[in-house]
């Protein structure tokens, strides 16, 4: 695949071609494989309908055969047609009027039109004859005579059948009909006792015809045969299959009842479904088959209509998922090229427009999070400006304290040879503090200082204003002795004790207690400088708490104060780092410091640390 599109260089023509032979390809190749057993599933399925429908074929004849021996019990079981038969008192006229009764009330039960295809004939023993159609003084008692008839006259009122008979009836024998009729004795008694009469019923041919024809489709031929392909009945009249085929077709399905297959004949293939006609109902004791001809060429048509449109229909998809792939990658890749045209030309100075950035979808959020990115780059070069800032003004306050604290030192380290010689030793301990003080500012080493130093310094300071202030300032101290080799920054305790010496004093209480204490938990370092006096008022604490937020960009506090310190810890630790002011349970305030534990051993010859005093 690399390389097949190792010579394209466009983004959106390699996945147009990606899409195409992943996707519009198989497509196409499952389609077509669809579209041929498809063809063959709807040949076989129209095949089988027809053959479904054909085969009602002999339901209804079964059906039909079996309504006309319905028929007949009507006459031979109502009594009292058998009683008026049987009295030879009664005149024909009443028993006739009684017999045309019975024939209007099964017009009603069948209709008219369905009574009009059967003949009726009934024959008593008086001589007396009744039918649904005009004698016209004609002698039909020769039926009496025919075999199937008098085969009925031993079968005590079961029915005998004749298949194809000639008609009997004088205006029948023009149109060249021929009968399907039954015989049945009318008994005494059902089956039983003395017989009172015969009963012929008659159906034509076209009626049998169109039993077997009802579910045919239009221009099927259908035959009926008996044993070695004789044919009995036949629709075929422009003789669309031979008779010699006939008798070959029946000596292939001879021994079957019923099924279908493929027939050629006369240049056309047909579907041939054939079926028995079950018993009782024979032709001169033979069973009858039908075989039924549906032009093949017929469901093939269909077929080929039915694949037309299928075929349609997928190159109309095909075409579709082309022009959808191709317009979804020129709507997908405009947006990237547009971005990538805006990323090219960046600068820290640009303004980014001309991308869509309400846009809920992935390139939207690409969009999205570009701008982010220019918003995070243009704030971390405001915030290295801020930081860069703060570091030079620590630089420059830092150099200009250190010129003062010089010029004192070497003058305090004279006067301390005076007071020594002239034994004043409360001025050598306080200029010693002040000295130590001066001498732990003027340190140029930027290098992390032990917390033990830091400390020191603290209790010098505080000695410092003791011996001033007749000591109003008690310090607390309470550090395990573990922590004190732990590294931390220069000068970040020194500004919160002296702030609480100078803005804490309760001159109520005349003293301010200031305590330091902490502990190490999960690599953080914990110190707390806490004092009993007036307290921090919460407005200070909200103003320090904005300027955290605001990472300095407020209202700033002139000067090295607790602002600076916070500044100091975070630029130099992170933003996990720093101050947090409260106000103590009771009274007075507390500062925390939250400073990660650096042990002497892990530190490095390079691990600088600003001075932030």
């Amino acid at each position: 695949m690399k390389r097949l599109f190792g010579g394209i260089s466009k983004f959106s023509v390699k996945m147009f071609l990606l899409i195409v032979i992943c996707v519009v390809i198989p497509f196409a190749g499952v389609c077509l494989y669809i579209r041929i057993n498809m063809e063959n599933f709807i040949q076989e399925k129209l095949s089988e309908r027809i053959i479904q429908d054909i085969s009602r074929g002999e339901r209804n004849i079964t059906e039909g055969l079996d309504e006309l021996a319905s028929l007949s019990d009507v006459f031979v079981f109502d009594k009292e047609l058998l009683e008026r038969i049987s009295d030879g008192r009664r005149t024909e006229f009443d028993n006739v009027i009684y017999f045309n009764q019975l024939l209007d009330q099964l017009s009603i039960y069948r209709g008219r039109s369905g009574m009009q295809d059967i003949r009726v004939i009934l024959f008593d023993n008086y001589g007396r004859v009744y039918s649904n159609w005009s004698l016209n003084y004609k002698n039909y008692e020769f039926l009496l005579s025919q075999d199937w008839v008098e085969e009925s006259l031993n079968q005590w009122g079961h029915v005998t059948w004749s298949m194809f008979s000639p008609p009997y009836v004088e205006e029948d024998k023009n149109r060249g009909e021929t009968y399907i009729s039954l015989a049945r004795s009318l008994m005494e008694a059902g089956t039983a006792g003395e017989r009172l009469g015969t009963l012929i019923l008659s159906m034509e041919q076209s009626s049998f015809s169109d039993m077997m024809m009802t579910y045919a489709y239009e221009g099927d031929v259908a035959y009926v045969c008996i044993d070695g392909g004789q044919v009995l009945l036949s629709n075929d009249r422009e003789n669309q299959i031979d008779s010699g085929e006939i008798e070959t077709l029946y000596s292939e399905v001879q021994g079957e009842k019923s099924g279908s297959l493929r027939w050629a004949s006369g240049g056309n293939e047909y579907l041939m479904n054939f079926y028995t006609i079950p018993r009782p109902w024979v032709f001169d004791g033979q069973q009858m088959k039908v075989f039924h001809f549906t032009d093949y060429e017929e469901v093939l048509s269909e077929v080929r209509m039915v694949s037309e449109r299928i075929n349609a229909v997928i190159l109309a998809m095909l075409a579709l998922i082309t022009g959808i792939s191709y317009a979804a990658v020129r709507l997908l890749v405009k947006p990237i090229v547009v971005l990538t045209r805006k990323m090219g030309n960046y600068t820290i100075e640009s303004e980014i427009t001309g991308i869509d950035t309400d846009r809920k979808d992935e390139i939207g959020h690409l969009n999205q999070a570009f701008c982010r990115l220019d918003d995070n780059i243009k704030q971390l070069f405001i915030r290295l400006k801020e930081e860069n800032k703060i570091k030079e003004q620590y630089r420059y306050e830092s150099l200009r304290a250190q010129l003062n604290p010089h010029f004192l030192f070497n003058t305090l380290t004279t006067i301390r040879w005076m007071a020594m010689i002239r034994g004043a030793h409360n001025i050598v301990d306080s200029i010693d503090a002040l000295a130590g003080v001066l001498k732990y500012s003027m340190s140029r080493d930027d290098r992390l200082v032990t917390l033990e130093e830091e400390l020191d310094n603290i209790r010098n300071f505080v000695y410092i204003h003791n011996y001033r202030y007749e000591d109003y300032c008690s310090l607390d101290i309470d550090i395990p002795e573990e922590m004190l080799k732990l590294r931390m920054m220069k000068f970040i305790l020194q500004p919160v004790v002296e702030n609480a010496l100078l803005h804490g004093y309760d001159k109520k209480k005349e003293q301010i207690t200031i305590s330091v204490y902490g502990y190490t938990e999960d690599d953080l370092l914990y110190l707390f400088v806490e004092d009993d006096g007036v307290g921090i008022s919460e407005e200070v604490i909200e103003q320090f708490e904005m300027f955290r937020q605001t990472s300095g960009k407020g209202d700033r506090l002139t000067g090295i104060g607790l602002t600076n310190v916070d500044s100091c810890i975070r630029i130099t630790f992170g933003e996990a780092y720093g101050l947090k002011l409260e106000r103590g349970m009771v009274c007075g305030t507390s500062v925390t410091f939250t400073l990660p534990v650096i042990t002497e051993k892990g530190e490095e010859d390079d691990e600088k640390g600003p001075d932030c005093g």
